[in-house]
């Protein structure tokens, strides 16, 4: 079966991770996957060194529907993708599965209305975003809960493991992986951390990510005084990061799933966040982690400094989310849960 992606994602986050993720998986399935991309760096490089061959095109995008004709089915990462795909559906005629990684609901608008009538069947990432698309209005017969995967193999680098647990020698480190925008909430990790500083000293909290809200919130950091905070900026291999945390935290207020928690079970680092969107369905509180309301600080702290301390706690946590995370969220299982989604759509 000859499968296209289409992500046409300016960067690299874990929307692109998933998408080869998903290619890899359903290759060792034997489908043919081919993926559409707008020219993008980090994603074609990513691609080519997974052995796919990507084929880049420009804006206008939807000048390359004639293209989509060639495939059996076609699986949408992303809204501009979504656009392509329903737009020339009168041509291509081809089945096509769109992938939503977001909990927020669409618009009413007629043409996002138009888009999702065109999908033949949705791919929600957490039990939340397939409640917000059924309220919204999507069926609910057309819908797949499938989680986001992570690699069941360790990509720390050993020599750049030791180098950081030497620059941070003497502090346990609060990791987290996340890009520095709104929706992250990192003012609320800021006024955690100020309440962290006031009970211990050795805490460090280490942020790997990149914004549009950096400056602000270095700026917030310098108002509440804060030393142990370290913008680590965007790292092409956050992996190696995750060995030295201590505790992996994340304070969205919304989020389709945290592919990032993932990462964290995997690597076995005891979790504190948030509960909105789909992390609850990763995170259950005082089995695989801790879960704190959004946007209170005093309980993130709280529940920062029992993670910390509480060493049968941690074990527990961390024994439980590694189970979990072997057992539903392997690139196998994701990839042979769209194979089902895939031969139905081909048989009906």
């Amino acid at each position: 079966m000859r499968i296209l992606h289409i992500n046409l994602e300016r960067g690299w986050r874990g929307g692109e991770r998933q998408t080869l993720y998903l290619m890899e998986g359903l290759r060792d399935l034997g489908y043919e996957n081919h993926l559409l991309t707008r020219k993008n760096d980090l994603f074609v490089q990513r691609a080519l060194k997974c052995g796919f061959s990507p084929k880049t095109i420009k804006k206008p995008f939807l000048l390359h529907g004639p293209f989509l004709r060639h495939f059996d089915i076609i699986q949408l990462h992303e809204v501009r993708g979504l656009q392509l795909a329903a737009f020339w559906k009168f041509l291509h005629g081809k089945p096509f599965v769109f992938t939503r990684r977001v909990d927020n609901m669409p618009s009413n608008h007629a043409f996002t209305r138009f888009k999702y009538k065109q999908v033949d069947h949705l791919i929600a990432i957490s039990g939340k975003i397939k409640s917000v698309m059924v309220e919204w209005g999507f069926d609910p017969g057309h819908i797949a809960v499938i989680p986001s995967a992570v690699s069941l193999v360790s990509k720390a680098q050993p020599a750049k493991v030791h180098k950081l647990k030497q620059r941070f020698s003497g502090h346990k480190i609060v990791g987290c992986v996340a890009a520095l925008e709104d929706r992250k909430d990192h003012f609320t990790l800021l006024d955690a951390a100020a309440l962290v500083n006031r009970q211990r000293s050795d805490v460090v909290f280490v942020l790997l990510g990149e914004g549009v809200l950096r400056e602000k919130l270095e700026a917030k950091a310098k108002e509440l005084s804060l030393n142990n905070i370290v913008f680590e900026g965007y790292q092409n291999d956050p992996y190696s990061y995750y060995p030295i945390f201590d505790v992996f935290l994340i304070t969205s207020k919304s989020e389709g799933l945290g592919s990032a928690i993932l990462d964290a079970f995997f690597y076995r680092i005891p979790v504190v966040a948030t509960a909105t969107g789909g992390i609850p369905d990763l995170v259950v509180s005082e089995q695989t982690g801790l879960l704190s309301p959004v946007g209170n600080a005093h309980k993130v702290a709280q529940d920062l400094l029992r993670m910390l301390d509480n060493q049968d706690l941690r074990q527990s946590c961390i024994s439980q989310a590694y189970t979990l995370v072997k057992k539903k969220f392997s690139i196998s299982v994701m990839a042979g849960s769209y194979d089902k989604v895939y031969r139905g759509l081909i048989l009906s």
